[in-house]
């Protein structure tokens, strides 16, 4: 008994401390609840702009046609730093700032600093880079400043006036490449049968489960338009540095003794290749700044883009007809889906909002996917043909990626605009999934039994597939494809042959899809806007955006973490990239949803960000 109550004591002793520790972090946890939104209320008040202002410039993570919602879980390891740096900027953000600025006295010059872009491609810095040039037409100066550029980070920052680097920095420009990962040996290893069904003879997007090396067909396809992308961005520093392709082939191409030409000084390389103005300290460009604008350092308030669109209102549409938006992000999937995807229910609620609206009479549906589900595509196809319907035309803006199911949607518009960088096509479908049968039964497991028919084990992933399983996957993959060329037929008014001749699944830039007929005109969102309002009859054409209405738990979240900074430091370019391949494909197979397993997707598309 002695025993007994001195263990019942030690465990008295040891639950009162677990208790103790529990009701510490609950506490602690409530404080910073309450501290957060103390924050949020009493900083609620609108911060008023400074009659000398200069525009801060500074995207971070990786631009986005529409940023996801925050994740409860991460985004409270993100509370207390200023150090930390959004995941996501929306393009648009920029775009709007930038324009915003252009008329606004207060603002006397702009500031691009682009250290925290981490994730970027041709198409939305163009976009951006024609704001900016707007934006120069008024007088007022943009100057651009980092410690290092990387190639996106260069671009952006390649319209402005002026251009310098930090002592110590450069000038990194490497090119493009399309790198898949490759799981064939994995998959032989583990011993899971990967089943993988395609039609058309380009359409690699299957390969990463088929190979272990990219195959002739796609290496052919993909040099095509990653040639055309890198001729794209040759020609955008070309027209904002005064520089020929042939001189930043020659800079990529002979890094290495260049350098050793100048003895490492990477900035010294960017000054006389003309890459760059000049190397300054920050302090030396705080000096040029005010040299610039006139105004003194203690007297100049400098304010994000963030901010600043915080700070003022859009202009209001008094417009009684007006052109609706909707934007349309990421991998396709049935269902109600989050702002990171293109969900086919959330799609269709918002053209039924456009539809019931009497003040929308066209809809612009952006388009910035790689394409996924061909049942939810279909979907996403009907409710344009629905809204045409009701007399009101679609027109589909291309963003950076409109192929695969993103076409197959697009088809059915009235007018398709893309950008002259935009990848679009990739007009071919697969089917995909694993069974483990043979992993199983390499650590003991089997499966045995009986079944009323021959197909009783379909879907049981440990059962192996019947062969007329597999004939009868051939035949819904055939009909599907023959479904997505009859889409592409009648809506782009060709023969069926003729789409045939350029479909198996090849990628096209934009400015090649308009010449094979796939794309009516090349153009950014503001064309397509234009566009909508012409086929609509209007004669002065203003729009907005409809988005989908946040859920209560997301409207908690951005209200709760918008006030809070991150806890952690921000991720190494190199890290991020890493973290975000991972990611990629680790979700891979979570967006892979189609009830059928059939799929429109393009899995290069996705690779050609950098």
């Amino acid at each position: 008994m002695d025993i007994l109550s001195r263990l019942t004591k030690v465990l008295g002793i040891v639950w009162k401390v677990l208790t103790g520790i529990r009701n510490a972090f609950a506490n602690i946890f409530f404080i910073i609840v309450i501290i957060v939104l103390l924050v949020a209320v009493f900083s609620d008040t609108k911060e008023t702009l400074d009659s000398n202002s200069v525009l801060l410039l500074n995207p971070s993570g990786t631009l986005v046609e529409e940023t996801t919602p925050p994740d409860p879980a991460e985004a409270f390891l993100k509370l207390g730093r200023e150090t930390a740096v959004a995941d996501e900027t929306k393009a648009q953000d920029v775009i709007d700032a930038v324009r915003r600025a252009a008329t606004d006295s207060r603002i006397k010059a702009m500031v691009i600093d682009p250290r925290d872009l981490q994730g970027c491609d041709t198409t939305k810095l163009t976009d951006i880079g024609k704001a900016i040039r707007d934006f120069k037409e008024t007088g007022k100066p943009v100057l651009a400043h980092a410690m290092f550029y990387t190639q996106g980070q260069y671009l952006l920052a390649s319209y402005a006036d002026s251009v310098s680097v930090n002592p110590l920095g450069g000038v990194m420009i490497n090119g493009f490449g399309m790198y898949q990962t490759y799981f064939k040996g994995l998959l032989d290893k583990l011993r899971i049968n990967f089943h993988v069904y395609r039609v058309g003879d380009y359409k690699s997007a299957a390969e990463p489960f088929m190979r272990d090396s990219m195959s002739y067909e796609a290496r052919e396809s993909s040099r095509q338009w990653l040639d055309g992308l890198w001729q794209a961005y040759l020609a955008e520093l070309g027209k904002n540095r005064s520089v020929t392709a042939a001189d930043i082939t020659a800079y990529v191409e002979n890094i290495d003794t260049r350098l050793r030409d100048v003895e490492g000084d990477a900035a010294k390389l960017a000054v006389t290749a003309r890459l760059v103005d000049d190397i300054r300290t920050g302090d030396q460009f705080d000096q040029f700044l005010e040299g610039k604008t006139g105004l003194k350092s203690r007297d100049m308030h400098r304010v994000s883009f963030r901010d600043y669109l915080a700070m003022t209102a859009a202009h209001a549409s008094k417009a009684k007809e007006l052109v609706a938006v909707i934007r349309a992000r990421g991998p396709i999937m049935p269902g109600k889906q989050p702002e990171s995807m293109t969900g086919s229910e959330s799609l269709a609620e918002l053209f039924r909002q456009a539809r019931q609206d009497s003040s929308v009479v066209a809809v612009v549906l952006r388009l910035d996917s790689p394409g996924g589900s061909a049942a939810a595509s279909e979907e996403i196809h009907h409710e344009i043909a629905r809204t045409q319907e009701a007399g009101k035309p679609v027109v589909v803006s291309m963003g950076s990626v409109a192929a695969s199911g993103a076409y197959w949607i697009a088809a059915g518009a009235n007018r398709i605009v893309a950008a002259p960088t935009t990848l679009t096509g990739s007009i071919g479908i697969f089917a995909a999934f694993p069974t483990f049968e043979n992993a199983a039964e390499s650590v003991g497991i089997t499966s045995d039994g009986i079944g009323t028919t021959s197909l009783a084990d379909l879907g049981n992933p440990l059962r192996p597939l019947a062969p007329k399983v597999e004939a009868s996957i051939e035949h819904l993959l055939k009909f599907g494809y023959n479904l997505f060329i009859s889409r592409v037929a009648n809506g782009r008014r060709m023969a069926p042959d003729d789409v045939e001749k350029m479909a198996q699944g090849r990628v096209f830039l934009g400015q090649v899809a308009q010449e094979a007929r796939l794309v009516d005109q090349l153009g950014d969102l503001d064309e397509a806007v234009k566009t909508a309002g012409t086929l609509a009859g209007l004669t002065a054409v203003e729009s907005k955006e409809l988005r989908r209405e946040p859920t209560a738990k997301e409207k908690f979240m951005q209200a709760f973490f918008s006030s809070g900074q991150a806890l952690l430091a921000p991720q190494s370019p190199t890290l991020h990239k890493l973290m975000t391949m991972v990611q990629a494909r680790a979700g891979l197979l979570d967006t892979m949803a189609d009830p059928g397993h059939i799929y429109a997707r393009s899995l290069e598309c996705e690779a050609s960000s950098f």
